[in-house]
């Protein structure tokens, strides 16, 4: 059993991302599932009618000095830690702990590394990609005990699900803003790397 499906907070899909970043998401007063609920809604409709050649814009650099980190590489990024992700919820529910920082190394060179598995796809790719792997591992993290869940296991499903779109709302949601006003050019901001650009006032490395 999975329980009921949480509504979105209309709250947290339009105020300000730094009012965000200042939410204690642990907090026990908080329900978690109502907060990616809320947070996966104002991604896809950040993400809703975007022109196709919005998705190829960059709009941060890289933080391992690869190329520029487009629009479609965000968000084929969080679709590829949520694949990463279902591995090791579906670990830690088997018994067989939780992961380790260690256990990536070098985030900013892992995170680079993972571009090679989305290179040859196209926006409506990335797209079924991250709902596919969002529902899975949804279903997989809400079957985390409530005590593991705030405990050792909250870096790791936060990380996972709402934390991480919070963190890359940062970077996206300017850009978006930018095409949808019909800017001629969604460029980098000068000197931010992906991670800088997606993870001000949050803390998360990947």
């Amino acid at each position: 059993m999975t329980g009921p499906v949480a509504s979105p907070d209309p709250e947290l899909r339009h105020a300000p991302l730094a009012e965000l970043q200042r939410l204690d998401f642990r907090s026990a007063a908080r329900d978690p599932w109502a907060d990616e609920a809320a947070l996966w809604a104002r991604l896809l409709a950040l993400l809703d009618d975007l022109p196709p050649d919005a998705w190829d814009a960059p709009i941060s650099t890289s933080d391992a000095g690869g190329p520029d980190w487009t629009l479609l590489d965000h968000v084929a990024h969080l679709a590829a830690w949520q694949e990463e992700a279902e591995g090791y919820v579906g670990r830690a529910l088997a018994g067989r702990g939780w992961p380790r920082d260690e256990d990536y190394g070098d985030f900013d060179a892992f995170n680079e590394g993972l571009r090679t598995t989305w290179a040859e796809l196209r926006p409506a790719d990335v797209r079924t990609r991250l709902l596919a792997s969002h529902g899975r591992l949804l279903a997989l993290a809400r079957r985390v005990p409530p005590a593991d869940l705030r405990a050792a296991g909250w870096e790791w499903v936060f990380f996972g699900l709402h934390g991480h779109v919070l963190d890359h709302l940062a970077a996206l949601e300017p850009a978006v803003e930018r095409v949808r006003a019909g800017a001629a050019q969604v460029g980098a901001a000068p000197g931010e790397g992906a991670a800088g650009a997606a993870a001000r006032g949050v803390g998360s490395e990947r």
